[in-house]
């Protein structure tokens, strides 16, 4: 016999001891083992058992020698005996496993007044109730992992296993029933009892096989079950026994419906070179073949990446369903040259049930002509009366011939006198357009799905001269020598006139060019070009030239034609597409500027930045400065002393300033004269008691200045009159109480003359009636200036002879033998038409003094006379 010769023990021990871990990994604790009581009743130490159990083996918890009877199994609390189940002889239990809920998942032993050592676990099922389908139950393709096991719609026509989702139903087999389904159908009735997949009647109750895994025998359509109605709300509840005779219950609501194939496509317009989705609707989990057979040029392709099962070519392809019932796949429309381009054009994708291709329907997909590739630019919304000029905004408005199938960009380009031929960026002419280098290009983007874009050309600063030029729109970025010829009637360009920025100024009607001290100086004016612009709002800058009276300042105002400092944003932005600039605007200095003015002439120069937006003659303090100037400067480098130059030789420097070839700026002025205050009261004369008395006469105060589309809005001064008995008036007693009559009106835009405006009161005769004959102070007031005049008139007791009166005043004055009227009808009125601005700059005509300081002397002359006259009576 040889010998066996053992050269590594410590291997031999190692070996060993993987042998016998190798059974026990084999041998999985959990596993129930075979027994007379069933297949799988006898329970190994460690196993867990479930609520509702019967028939169960504990003979391997015995020890050695083995507990006698009375046996239980009892939860250990400590050394307690608690929930005891009573066991046979041999450790079976002899009725069904029932465990009060509070001592579930607790250890449980062999318990006879003495404990065993083995343990196990007492539970009760958990979880919910999930689906089962797939090509076992029928369907042409398994679910994917992915998708969902709980599906709120289920097919009429599917088979499905109902089935618990646990985790913790791992013992295998059962002994007895434990659990049961119940379906509850859309007309209220519940099965116990239904006809499987495979045409079988299976109860639903009394159930003993593992509720967690695949079982066909339970699998069933609703459909099979000849329900009315079928479709509908549906409930499948689980119960299984959970100890002390309650139950535990999962439901699952679910909705039956009868898929039918269908097919939609959106959009279902389209152009060629877009695509469009095309949804399928049908059962879960069937095969649909799209095929598109249509014969025309550019008919649909199928994309070649998608929610495919089998993709033959552009034209074919096989697709399922999931839980939803629906499926989508992109088909993408191809561009194609000559008459299919400009025409209409219908095809019709067919989608047949792969396995039964009787079962088909089609979608209906609508190609019209053009492209997203297709641009048009809309022509500019102006008048006959509009124009641009340089230094405005250009708003270019266009669409695409049909939406974008992706985010994209639209970019743009100009041609034009000195440009290059190639084009030029639109908002930098210097830079010449470089094909595909999107830098030498203005563009804006336009998203998915949308077709119209907007971009704004800002003129200014970008050195152009004026002139026509042409703005392209193109989807590519290529310039014009790349442009191709165009077969369409739309345009991609718009030909565009620039004219240069101008001034235009002049003093509204009801103020030709002479003020009152303490009154607004205003003019009107309208900048074209956006002078100095800043979003809606431009700038421009005054100098007012007078003896010894030297100031600048600056203003700003909307560039759009708007009537009111209220206008809202949204209004801007409707006047703005109206492409409405025409910088209508005026100079409205305040009271205190005149004020503080002496008497005499003075010009006004309007300055506009004109094309390269920038003041190039300025104040010394720079260009935000405002206040009396003693030294300009310009951007040329040029510096002018004001500091000792008259009015005249001021004027000068300035204009000679504007001249210069390096200053683009201009230009306009006015001439006005600033007067002293003046209201001149025509003579108030013959009238007795009791008749009513007009008081008229002119003045140079403010009347109403209305203009809303420059923004001047004045009310024009307040001019009162207050009566009194001369007696009380000179002895100071001015209150109301002294007061016999009192008005108010303002100047009246009708003029007697160049400088003035006239008045109008009347003392009525009800009022003249309570009145004593007798010398009268009238007091002339205008509180916005602090202006006062008093004057003199004498009413005569009632039936005074007019003849006696006149032969009276005919001694010395030269009058004539018959009393003239001085009543004036003239109202004045605070609101007036605005009458049409012109462009013309005009000067003012020069003033001339008119028949006023005449009146004022007559009125003076024959107040006199009348009292000389009624002291002789």
């Amino acid at each position: 016999m040889s010998v066996l010769k053992i050269k590594n023990p410590r291997g031999v021990v190692f070996l060993i001891i993987l042998v016998v871990i190798g059974v026990l990994i084999a041998v999985p604790a959990s596993a129930r083992y075979p027994s007379p009581e069933g297949s799988n009743a006898g329970v190994n130490p460690g196993d867990t058992v479930f609520n509702g159990e019967r028939g169960l083996n504990f003979s391997t918890f015995q020890t050695m020698p083995p507990l006698e009877a009375p046996l239980w199994l009892a939860c250990d609390d400590s050394g307690s005996a608690l929930a005891m189940q009573t066991l046979k002889d041999s450790a079976v239990l002899s009725g069904r496993l029932n465990v009060g809920s509070s001592y579930l998942d607790r250890p449980f032993k062999l318990y006879n007044g003495s404990w065993g050592n083995s343990i196990c676990i007492v539970s009760e099922p958990d979880g919910g109730i999930e689906i089962r389908t797939g090509t076992a139950l029928g369907t042409d393709v398994n679910p994917a992992t992915t998708d969902t096991k709980t599906p709120a719609v289920i097919p009429l026509n599917m088979n499905v296993q109902f089935k618990i989702d646990s985790t913790n139903l791992n013992n295998g087999n059962f002994v007895n029933p434990w659990y049961e389904y119940s379906l509850k159908t859309a007309s209220g009735l519940k099965l116990s009892t239904v006809t499987n997949m495979n045409g079988d009647s299976v109860s639903l109750t009394d159930l003993m096989e593992d509720p967690t895994k695949n079982n066909n025998t339970l699998a069933f359509s609703i459909g099979d079950q000849n329900l009315n109605p079928e479709e509908g709300s549906y409930v499948m509840e689980f119960t299984a026994y959970n100890g002390q005779n309650s139950f535990y219950t999962a439901e699952y609501d679910f909705d039956v419906v009868r898929y039918t194939l269908a097919a939609s496509v959106s959009p279902s317009t389209v152009q060629m070179g877009d695509s469009t989705t095309l949804t399928i609707t049908g059962r879960p989990y069937t095969y649909y073949t799209i095929s598109i057979e249509d014969t025309m040029e550019g008919k649909p392709e199928l994309s070649p990446t998608g929610n495919y099962d089998i993709y033959v070519n552009e034209y074919e392809a096989v697709v399922h369903p999931d839980w939803s019932g629906t499926v989508t796949v992109q088909l993408n429309i191809p561009e194609v040259e000559g008459d299919y381009s400009r025409t209409t054009r219908n095809f019709y994708p067919k989608i047949y049930e792969t396995n039964n291709p009787d079962t088909y329907t089609t979608a209906q997909i609508t190609v019209e002509p053009g492209t997203s590739k297709d641009i048009e630019l809309y022509d500019l919304p102006l008048s006959d009366e509009q124009y641009y000029c340089l230094g405005d905004t250009i708003p270019v408005e266009g669409t695409l011939a049909a939406a974008a199938s992706d985010d994209m960009y639209i970019y743009f380009y100009i041609t034009g006198y000195n440009l290059d031929s190639n084009g030029d960026k639109p908002s930098s002419p210097s830079t010449g357009v470089v094909d595909y280098d999107n830098s030498t290009f203005d563009y804006v983007k336009i998203s998915k799905g949308s077709a119209e874009f907007y971009f704004d050309w800002d003129t200014s600063g970008t050195g152009l001269s004026s002139g026509t030029y042409t703005i392209f729109a193109t989807t590519e970025p290529v310039g014009y020598e790349s442009r191709g010829l165009s077969e369409e009637e739309v345009k991609d360009y718009l030909a565009v006139d620039l004219n240069d920025a101008s001034i235009n100024v002049k003093f509204p009607e009801e103020a030709p060019g002479f003020f009152a001290q303490g009154d607004h100086v205003v003019s009107l004016w309208s900048a074209r070009g956006s002078p100095n612009s800043s979003s809606y709002t431009g700038t421009i800058r005054y100098w007012i030239i007078g003896k010894n009276f030297k100031y600048t300042g600056y203003t700003q105002f909307p560039l759009l034609k708007v009537d009111s400092d209220s206008t809202d944003a949204e209004q801007l932005s409707i006047l703005a597409e109206d492409n409405d600039f025409p910088g209508y605007s005026g100079l409205n200095l305040p009271r205190s500027f005149s004020n503080n003015m002496s008497e005499g002439s003075f010009y006004v120069i309007y300055q506009h930045p004109m094309n390269n937006q920038v003041f190039d003659v300025l104040p010394e303090e720079g260009n935000s400065y405002s206040g009396t100037i003693t030294t300009i400067v310009t951007t040329s480098g040029k510096t002018i002393d004001f500091s000792s130059l008259q009015s005249d030789s001021a004027l000068a420097a300035i204009e000679e300033a504007f001249d210069s070839p390096y200053i683009d700026d201009t230009m306009v002025k006015q001439k006005f004269v600033i007067e002293r205050a003046r209201v001149n009261v025509d003579p108030v004369i013959d009238y007795e008691v009791g008749e009513a008395v007009p008081i008229t006469g002119t003045t140079n105060l403010e009347c109403a200045i209305d203009y809303p589309y420059n923004q001047i809005d004045l009310s024009g001064d307040s001019l009162t009159l207050a009566v009194y008995e001369a007696d009380m008036y000179y002895s100071g007693k001015t209150q109301s109480t002294y007061r016999v009559y009192s008005d108010s009106t303002h100047p009246g835009r009708d003029t007697v003359d160049l400088d003035s405006r006239s008045f109008s009161f009347e003392i009525p005769a009800d009022i003249s009636a309570q009145m004593k004959p007798g010398d009268y102070v009238g007091v002339m007031k205008c509180e916005e200036i602090k202006f006062e005049k008093p004057f003199l008139f004498t009413l005569h007791e009632e039936g005074y002879g007019k003849e006696q009166a006149s032969a009276s005043q005919n001694v010395g004055e030269g009058l004539s033998d018959q009393p003239q009227s001085t009543k004036k009808t003239a109202t004045a009125t605070s609101q007036y038409t605005r009458s049409a601005t012109t462009r013309a700059t005009t000067e003012p005509t020069a003033k001339s003094s008119g028949p006023g300081p005449l009146f004022y002397i007559i009125s003076l002359s024959s107040v006199a006379w009348a009292v000389l006259y009624r002291k002789r009576r």
